[in-house]
């Protein structure tokens, strides 16, 4: 409804201002019968400038919105198939930073994994290396042992050569010791007895052996726990047999047995 009417006027525009340019004209010719510029040119010429300033901005056309509306509407258009393409991106970046947070929780996952396998290598070589420690130690304290036993054994003897007389013995109604004596207080009463001689035979050669067996004792304690042993010369048997009736013996009467070396036997 609104561009008929803007029609009109401009009809009616263009109508007015073709009057005013012929009543301008008569007036500005001079060779125009009756203009009035030859009465009143003297007299009023910025009059007539002003009027035809004035006719000129009337008859300017009023610009058209309608072009402006049409290319609102044309790019407003324009920018919907954008929209699509904005929300592909998003989603691929989405996409991408899950891939990224999944390849993290991966790295993540191996990192804590290799960890635990160095930490679980390093508690068991620390086990490993606190059992050898360990063992190293109990052979120390062994060697530690035997030295001081056969030290006090030398010492013994050396004091029973030079103080004659009655040589203290231990009593042979003495009870055996739960646990038994050890590998060491073993080797040092062999020491005491035979100087750890499994082959020894004393002076007077009643006594045989590392652990000087007399041949009554040695057939009694086979006769109860190794038959086999019955018969058999302490000194030329085995050492593991001669080891085992020592056992079997300090198993039955105790440490008095060796009168003097079973101070070495608990």
């Amino acid at each position: 409804m609104a561009e008929p009417t803007v029609e009109r006027w401009r009809v009616l525009v263009v109508a007015l201002a073709t009057v005013a340019a012929l009543l301008l004209f008569v007036f500005e010719n001079p060779n125009s019968p009756g203009a009035a510029t030859e009465v009143v040119a003297a007299g009023a010429p910025e009059r007539v400038s002003e009027m035809a300033e004035v006719v000129l901005v009337i008859a300017e056309p009023a610009p058209d919105p309608a072009p402006a509306t049409r290319v609102e509407r044309q790019e407003s258009v324009t920018l919907v198939p954008a929209t699509p393409q904005v929300a592909d991106l998003g989603h691929d970046e989405r996409l991408e930073a899950e891939q990224r947070a999944a390849e993290e929780r991966r790295f993540e996952e191996e990192a804590l994994a290799a960890a635990a396998a160095i930490a679980e290598e390093e508690y068991q070589t620390s086990d490993a290396v606190e059992m050898f420690l360990a063992a190293k130690q109990a052979e120390a304290d062994r060697q530690a042992l035997r030295a001081r036993l056969r030290a006090e054994e030398e010492d013994r003897r050396a004091e029973a050569i030079a103080t004659p007389g009655p040589t203290t013995t231990i009593p042979s109604d003495t009870e055996p010791d739960e646990a038994g004596p050890s590998p060491e207080q073993w080797e040092a009463l062999r020491f005491c007895e035979s100087s750890g001689n499994y082959g020894a035979i004393s002076p007077t050669g009643n006594y045989r052996g590392a652990y000087q067996f007399s041949l009554q004792t040695w057939d009694w304690i086979a006769g109860i726990y190794h038959e086999r042993l019955v018969g058999v010369d302490p000194a030329t048997a085995a050492p593991a047999d001669q080891d085992a009736m020592a056992q079997s013996l300090y198993d039955l009467r105790g440490r008095g047995q060796w009168p003097v070396c079973g101070r070495y036997l608990p």
